[in-house]
């Protein structure tokens, strides 16, 4: 449950000029996220505080353009001034993940540090002891935009450069406004975002119509040739190969709303995507439409979690075929018992 606006004010209020404060988003961050830790640094240093975004890894290609996104300090590529930076913080604000796995490798770094931490995430059941505070609000659509809740809250003035990387990290999380964006409340926030003067044009073509040539040659692969429709005719599966993506020449974030797309078939309620990272680890993500839980699916099958239509896991120690099988075997059964028993439940 969101924190009231004393308990948020007290953290920052402990917070001077000469304290370093470090902004940490989760590894494979996406819009949602680098979106939330730039609009934070841009805010934090207009207070005339000391901040750093360290990211666990390397960002896509189509977020590089946002405000603030040189001055990202990348674990992977810097990791003795990243741990330097940890070592010396006095304040940790962690972004749009609710568990110290989500950052990979830095876990070890921030469990060390001293410094104390906040947390705000829009994900459910976070763990505990993840942050001396923790800003959780799972009905709200992104961390940019509960972000964007708390900076209002506490008055703080947001500037252009900040409102363009907070309406960016919203357009990504829902999807141009396609899910998790039911509240009304969402669509005044964007109100006030472009009143920001932002330019919505520019942004929209960096994040979505930006695309590589071999980007887009990978999704057509994706879609021609690796498209499967299992049974029951309601979920779609998508399976990419380490070999596959080293062929379309594979960066960071190429793969970003592939899982979308199957959705857009008529009769389709839920798409998988399996993406082979290296020999023995798959990463998973999973979509759905209406009543199908694929957060709790992904949970027990893939260890993973996130919202009820919007959920990622990983399969490891095994190549991307056992991990396919296992989807095809569990998937179906699952999600529409589970769906048919919650709509008993509130008959």
């Amino acid at each position: 449950m969101m924190l009231d606006k004393q308990t948020i004010s007290s953290f920052f209020n402990q917070i001077s000029a000469l304290d370093n404060i470090v902004v940490i988003p989760h590894k494979d961050p996406d819009g949602d996220a680098i979106g939330s830790s730039l609009a934070w640094l841009q805010v934090l240093s207009d207070q005339g505080l000391r901040v750093t975004v360290v990211c666990p890894n390397e960002l896509s290609s189509n977020l590089k353009w946002m405000p603030g996104a040189n001055e990202i300090v990348v674990y992977k590529q810097q990791q003795k001034q990243a741990a330097d930076i940890l070592s010396n913080a006095n304040y940790i604000i962690l972004l749009d993940f609710n568990a110290l796995t989500r950052i990979g490798e830095m876990k070890s770094l921030v469990e060390k540090s001293s410094g104390k931490r906040i947390m705000f995430d829009h994900h459910p059941f976070p763990d505990a002891g993840v942050a001396d505070v923790m800003v959780s609000e799972p009905s709200v659509s992104s961390t940019c935009e509960l972000s964007f809740s708390v900076m209002e809250t506490l008055g703080w003035a947001v500037s252009r450069e900040a409102a363009t990387c907070l309406y960016s990290g919203i357009m990504t999380d829902t999807g141009l406004l396609n899910h998790n964006s039911s509240r009304p409340e969402i669509y005044h926030m964007v109100a006030r975002l472009v009143e920001k003067e932002i330019d919505k044009e520019f942004i929209h073509k960096k994040l979505f119509y930006s695309n590589s040539l071999n980007r887009t040659r990978l999704f057509g692969h994706a879609l021609c040739n690796k498209l499967e429709i299992l049974p029951s005719q309601r979920v779609a599966l998508i399976a990419l190969s380490r070999e596959e993506l080293d062929r379309f020449n594979y960066t960071i974030g190429d793969t970003e709303g592939l899982v979308n797309q199957p959705l857009s078939i008529e009769g389709i309620d839920v798409a998988a995507l399996f993406i082979e990272k290296e020999s023995g680890f798959v990463k998973v993500s999973f979509r759905s439409r209406g009543n199908l839980p694929v957060n709790s699916y992904s949970g027990k099958y893939f260890g993973g979690g996130g919202h009820k239509n919007a959920a990622g896991g990983e399969f490891n120690n095994a190549p991307l075929s056992e991990a396919v099988n296992l989807f095809k075997k569990t998937v179906e059964s699952f999600l529409f018992n589970t769906s048919k028993t919650n709509e008993e439940a509130s008959v």
